[in-house]
């Protein structure tokens, strides 16, 4: 048969076999059928063949393999690497070859992987599979050529974002310092709300720092990198930074309005409510006693994972406290009132084991109530969209909250007086800080309902009042420069004029050269009714807003509804894109460092600072630029 000859021709293995039927063979020797696959498919091969052959015909497979013929360059499956060297090579010039270089970069800067990636066998190998026609460059190469190139790309990018145009007049700002393994940073990232009503945040610089860092030298280095980007002092509306003595002194000579960061703020008035009473001193240091213990034995941590097992308890590890970050206190007391009945019973197994009594587990379950709210509000603060409009507000609700006269024990009544009047000491300056009343002002979850007074309120409207009329008087300078800039001879006409009869001066007057005149007195008169208007407008419109109700203040968004209301309140709004702007914390400038020791990780341990600038510049901004640039 011709489908017989067709596959005898192709293979050996048919001098053993015959094919009666389409998808079954014969052995010649044994006469057993052998299947091939369905009848009705196209597609047969000869395994089973072969295999019949080495299963019960050892001798018979030996011999066909002899006997079988190399296979064709055709029949082959090609190797990879023969494949890949028939392609050509791109030129580095090619626009593909180009875009690969800058993928690899943004990996190296977004992913913190080191420059070294590039010479790593398995990334090599990778890169040889996905496009064989790439020549992948040396790690001086990305280090040398393409991080600056990017870098600059990224920067003109910034700077146009932050031109007036896009990110309007007023910017704020969030600072801080960090000291890695060989060089001193200082941070600067920009924040705005665009012409879109979406907040903007920035990384500027991460600056390498030199010599002591005093507050005459924080101040040069927060002003020298407000000249790097060309932004002037009074486009800066506010500056959040730590509550350091060097960093208070540097913004005070820099001459900005500037602002403890509320989330260090809180850390410092929970810090001294935990120090107020030996009693919480001894059983916080019991705890991470305590924490300590299970952290550095194997054979204790395996006793307590069978105790929690047989108490059907999460099979979770103790968290030890960490003093820079209050919060790390307030969550090991929380794990080990989870775990309290398992730690109860391994200290009863374990003598030298010390734990808490019936007394001081009571103070602890209180202690972690009373810290459970200042968590949420320090968590609110720091979010990437809270805003300064959020400081009165949170303040006022803390203190309605130690004000609280809910049962407690006797240490943890003394504490919350402790952290009442630190809060009070720390805030009461913040309502006389412009920025942050009209923030709250102008913000829709909050308005003017949680003011401590209504004096407070009143200087609000007033500072609101004040910034309109400047605005209005700046808008209207040019219009009076080039009312100055007339022809002098129009000017001593006018005068003359005013000094002769009624029916002279009218004759006068329409005569070229006084019509501008006319006209400049004429509107001069209605800019001063257009005063007053808008005056008026601005009672109405603040009016108005007032009495809308508020926004859900954890479903509403308060840029949406200004986006949505911005054609009903016009004034209103320029005035909300300004003040809104401002975050509560420094926490976006913490947030730069804590990817720092990523960056100088050990693979990248001899960066210099200016390379880390740039990797710390890009590593924020490419992902905040959606690789957009």
């Amino acid at each position: 048969m011709q489908m017989d000859a067709q596959r005898r021709s192709k293979s050996i293995v048919w001098e053993y076999f015959t094919q009666p039927s389409p998808g079954a063979a014969v052995c010649n020797t044994c006469q057993s059928n052998v299947s091939m696959g369905s009848a009705t498919s196209k597609s047969k091969n000869t395994s089973n063949l072969w295999a019949h052959l080495r299963n019960r015909h050892v001798n018979l497979y030996t011999e066909a393999q002899k006997a079988k013929p190399s296979e064709t360059p055709s029949q082959s499956q090609p190797k990879i690497k023969d494949l890949f060297q028939k392609q050509t090579k791109w030129q580095n010039s090619d626009g593909r070859s180009q875009l690969l270089d800058r993928a690899i970069l943004e990996m190296m800067v977004t992913d913190n992987q080191p420059f070294t990636v590039v010479s790593d066998s398995g990334f090599k190998r990778v890169m040889s599979i996905a496009e064989p026609r790439y020549t992948l460059k040396s790690e001086k190469y990305y280090r040398t050529e393409m991080l600056p190139r990017i870098h600059d790309k990224v920067m003109q990018k910034v700077k146009t974002m932050l031109q007036p145009e896009n990110a309007g007049n007023a910017l704020s700002f969030t600072t801080d310092c960090w000291t890695g393994p060989t060089e001193s940073l200082m941070s600067l990232t920009c924040h705005f709300i665009d012409a879109g009503w979406t907040r903007r945040q920035l990384v500027l610089n991460t600056k390498v720092m030199q010599g002591s860092h005093t507050g005459e030298y924080i101040k040069e280095m927060f002003l020298g990198m407000l000249d790097d980007w060309a932004i002037s002092k009074d486009r800066v509306m506010l500056v959040l930074r730590d509550s350091g003595a060097n960093m208070v002194k540097g913004m005070r000579l820099a001459e900005v309005s500037d602002l403890s960061c509320m989330a260090h703020t809180l850390q410092l008035v929970v810090s001294e409510g935990l120090s107020s009473q030996r009693a919480l001193i001894d059983i916080i240091a019991m705890l991470k006693r305590c924490a300590t213990h299970f952290h550095h034995s194997i054979i204790a941590k395996q006793r307590l994972r069978s105790i929690q097992e047989d108490l059907d308890l999460p099979k979770n590890s103790l968290i030890q406290a960490v003093p820079t970050r209050w919060n790390s206190t307030l969550h090991m007391l929380q794990r080990m009132l989870e775990q309290k009945r398992a730690l109860n019973i391994y200290a009863g197994e374990h003598g030298g084991y010390s734990c808490p009594n019936a007394g001081q587990w009571d103070i602890i379950g209180n202690l972690v109530e009373t810290l459970i709210p200042i968590e949420e509000v320090t968590l609110e603060v720091s979010h990437y969209d809270s805003s300064v409009s959020s400081v009165i507000p949170c303040v006022r609700v803390l203190e309605i909250l130690q004000d609280n006269e809910a049962p407690t024990t006797r240490g943890i009544k003394t504490l919350r007086q402790v952290m009442r009047d630190s809060l009070t000491k720390r805030f009461q300056k913040y309502e006389e800080n412009k920025n942050v009343a009209l923030a709250c002002l102008l913000d829709p979850r909050y308005k003017n309902h949680v003011f401590s007074s209504d004096d407070v309120l009143a200087k609000a409207k007033e500072w609101l009042t004040d910034d309109v009329q400047q605005e209005m008087q700046q808008v209207q300078l040019p219009t009076e420069r080039s009312s100055q800039e007339e022809p002098s001879t129009s000017l001593e006409e006018q005068d003359a004029a005013e000094q002769l009869p009624k029916r002279q001066r009218t004759e006068k007057t329409v005569h070229p050269g006084q019509i501008d005149a006319i006209f400049s007195h004429l509107l001069q008169r209605h800019t001063k009714e257009s005063e007053s208007t808008s005056k008026i407008s601005l009672e109405d419109e603040l009016h108005l807003y007032l009495k809308e109700p508020v926004i859900d203040r954890r479903k509403g968004d308060p840029l949406q509804w200004w986006k949505v209301n911005e054609t009903h309140y016009k004034i209103l709004a320029s005035h909300a894109r300004r003040y809104l702007c401002s975050p509560a914390s420094s926490v976006p400038s913490e947030r730069v460092f804590s990817e720092m020791a990523a960056i100088y990780e050990k693979n990248r341990s001899r960066l210099t600072g200016a390379h880390a600038e740039m990797l710390c510049f890009l590593h924020y901004n490419v992902l905040l630029l959606n690789w957009e640039y």
